[in-house]
């Protein structure tokens, strides 16, 4: 309240003696700000930035949690990792039915801020500021500029590049042409340079953004620009990979260790003084927080990990599933039923996606623990236990069995959509049989509508830097078992899993492996993939491998029997095979879950030009000089 006080006392003071020095016809408004008089003081400038936070959204999507319905791509839905469980809502960009809009936020957004970003940057020569204060604030404005055109190159290849505050007769700028792409990264990261080299190192107090900050853009624009234009043949991306590794290895030095608890990055009322933790979003509650936490905890959760995502998580000794001893299903298929697939994994799966578990309950709408017992079988249990011993001492919440959003106890998982097996309620259910619960938690309040999720949500963290630092060195030639240990090892450390031995991978490390890449670069990959599951980052990973094809396969849910659903179905009633109303991927009474056809099968499948967005078609008619990315009509009626 001081603080607010002292300001509105120095818009007054700088407005009156504007008044004064000036006539009179050029007064402007006493009661509110203006371009003219908001820009004087360090403090002026702090107030005016505070707006730019907002445009961190907390999903790499389009859509933001605290915007409205929560986004398929912080589920990976649109990837190899999962999909959206909904019918007819196959992933647009492997089933071909991608239009070109007519506008996008992914477009028009970007210049929304970047407008409001530019005034502040026109107006800090003409402040009060120290050259000092001039540096801190224009490298403030940058980082935010950067972030913005970096999304604009990630979707769209290149963007109209604007220097300052768009005036109604900037004509040149408005129907001007995009840069090309390399001249426009380079800006993007000169910006962020001159921010490293020119922001006040510890930012403006407390979850700010800081040199640190500025580094971790710099570690996540460089890997991407750098190996989108290697693996696109533009360049061969060194100078953004050597940005990405430098950035990311003074921060490794500066921050070698992590939170040591996975889940309670995600869950937690307060990211504040937590290892590793190198800005967050800070959410309040009474409207002022998010929706998901409510969402993962009803039947409005569709977003669905598949097979292959799980099997990508390796065993506690540091192997894959189809070489390790740990594993106890099929070395071939990876085939296993659900308790067998999960036992002796990386812990770092349990806290994304619920481990199986089955209780006795007198009802599924009971909220009553004491009245919920054990089953005859130990197995049921296996992962109650783990979940207790894994939360024990800590502030995580993912202790089995599951609460749905009115508190009610879920009595099994798997907990299939196709309510004809008697699972009883429809909450927290899946078509395929794996459940994400990465965002679920017990300690805020979902039993009505509304923004009332205050868990923090980290922005930047070190586990990203530590991938990025991984993937860049073996990009630029540098990896080693030193960066390693330094890296995906601390990583490691904190999910259980056995320290990976950079000389003991070789082409038979793993047999599942995409031979076009290298074993160790594989390796590398996987730990990124699932250290960051379901953030967001894995459909842009993809895109900027030139991988896209990873994505034209059946996704697969879990293994089972149908002779033990059948048992589930009738409760103890004879079991009849021919009853089983889900689709199983082959032929006979065992194997896994299928929800959509296999795209390759019915001719459809990524196509490269899908590696770009679409231009919104009302941009195109506006400005004559802005040409659609290649593959793509003007319109859809030009198709």
């Amino acid at each position: 309240m001081k603080k607010i006080y002292i300001l509105i006392l120095l818009i007054g003071t700088s407005c009156m003696q504007s008044c004064l020095n000036n006539n009179f016809l050029e007064k402007y408004p006493l009661d509110q700000q203006t371009e003219e008089t908001a820009f004087f003081s360090y403090e002026n400038f702090q107030t005016y930035a505070w707006n730019f936070y907002s445009y961190l959204e907390v999903d790499a999507g389009p859509t933001s949690l605290e915007s409205g319905p929560v986004s398929t791509s912080i589920f990976d839905c649109y990837s190899d990792n999962g999909f959206y469980g909904s019918p007819n809502e196959e992933n647009p960009w492997v089933w071909q039915t991608v239009t070109v809009p007519s506008t996008t936020d992914e477009w028009d957004v970007p210049y929304t801020r970047i407008r409001a970003i530019n005034i502040m940057l026109d107006h800090i020569d003409d402040s009060d500021l120290d050259e000092d204060e001039k540096k801190h604030w224009r490298s403030v404005g940058y980082f935010f500029k950067a972030n913005e055109y970096y999304r604009l190159i990630s979707f769209f290849g290149s963007a109209i590049w604007v220097e300052n505050t768009l005036k109604d007769n900037d004509d040149d700028i408005l129907y001007a042409k995009r840069m090309p792409r390399a001249e426009l990264a380079q800006k993007v990261l000169d910006m962020l340079l001159y921010a490293r080299d020119n922001i006040k190192a510890e930012g403006d107090g407390e979850n700010t953004i800081n040199r640190d900050v500025v580094l971790a853009l710099i570690s996540r624009f460089g890997l991407f620009e750098g190996t989108w234009e290697k693996y696109h043949s533009i360049s061969e991306g060194t100078d953004y990979l050597q940005a990405c590794f430098e950035a990311s290895a003074e921060l490794v030095m500066k921050h070698p260790t992590v939170h040591p608890n996975y889940d309670e990055l995600f869950n937690s009322e307060s990211l504040a003084g937590k290892d590793g933790i190198l800005l967050y979003k800070n959410f309040l509650s009474d409207g002022k927080g998010h929706n998901m936490t409510r969402y993962v905890r009803t039947s409005s959760h569709y977003g669905e990990v598949c097979a292959d995502a799980i099997a990508a998580y390796l065993c506690q000794d540091g192997k894959p599933i189809y070489t390790s001893n740990l594993f106890g299903g099929d070395k071939n298929t990876g085939d296993a039923d659900v308790y067998t697939e999960f036992r002796n994994r990386d812990y770092r799966l349990y806290f994304n996606v619920c481990p199986p578990y089955k209780v006795n309950s007198p009802s599924a709408t009971n909220v009553d623990f004491s009245l919920v017992t054990d089953t005859e079988n130990p197995v049921d249990r296996e992962y109650i236990d783990l979940m207790n011993n894994l939360c024990a001492g800590t502030s995580s919440t993912k202790t089995l069995p599951m609460l749905q959003w009115a508190g009610q106890i879920l009595r099994e998982i798997p907990h299939f959509r196709e309510n004809a097996y008697g699972m009883g309620q429809g909450f927290m259910t899946s078509y395929g049989g794996y459940y994400v619960w990465k965002y679920y938690n017990t300690t805020t309040p979902v039993n009505s509508a509304g923004s009332l999720n205050s868990t923090d949500f980290p922005l930047f963290r070190m586990g990203e830097v530590m991938v990025n630092y991984a993937e860049a060195a073996f990009e630029l030639g540098k990896f080693s078992q030193q960066i390693a240990d330094a890296t995906i090892n601390v990583l490691r450390d904190r999910a259980h899993v056995a320290h990976m031995n950079v000389a003991q991978i070789d082409a038979n490390f793993d047999p599942k492996r995409d031979q076009t890449v290298d074993p160790v670069l594989w390796e590398i990959r996987r730990e990124r993939r699932v250290e960051l599951m379901f953030e967001g980052f894995r459909n842009d990973d993809l895109r900027r491998w030139k991988k896209g094809e990873y994505m034209n396969k059946q996704q697969l849910g879990v293994y089972l029997n149908k002779a033990d659903l059948e048992d589930e179905r009738h409760r103890g009633d004879e079991a009849d095979v021919a009853d089983f109303k889900l689709q199983l991927d082959r032929a006979g009474n065992s194997g896994r879950i299928v929800f959509f056809a296999d795209p390759v099968v019915v001719g459809k499948g990524w196509l490269d030009h899908y590696y770009l967005h679409p231009l919104p078609s009302n941009e195109l008619l506006l400005n004559k000089n802005l040409e659609q990315n290649p593959g793509y009509p003007t319109t859809n009626a030009d198709k």
